[in-house]
């Protein structure tokens, strides 16, 4: 069965190593195959809700082994 895995964060060097970091412990996590990865980027509303900040969105399609079904 495919599956998405999606991961959000922020434009930056740093919030681009931080997801980086969250989907590789991911991955080793869950020992699944990736099929496809998706990356989409957008704009959300600032935390202190003045102005907006870009965001990227990572989607991972993938397909569970048979020892997690």
């Amino acid at each position: 069965m495919t599956k998405v895995q999606s991961f959000i964060g922020k434009v930056s060097i740093g919030g681009l190593q931080q997801m980086d970091v969250q989907i590789n412990d991911w991955l080793k996590r869950s020992k699944i195959k990736p099929t496809f990865i998706g990356q989409s980027f957008g704009s959300d509303i600032h935390h202190d809700g003045r102005g907006s900040e870009p965001i990227i969105v990572v989607t991972v399609w993938y397909e569970e082994n048979e020892s997690h079904l």
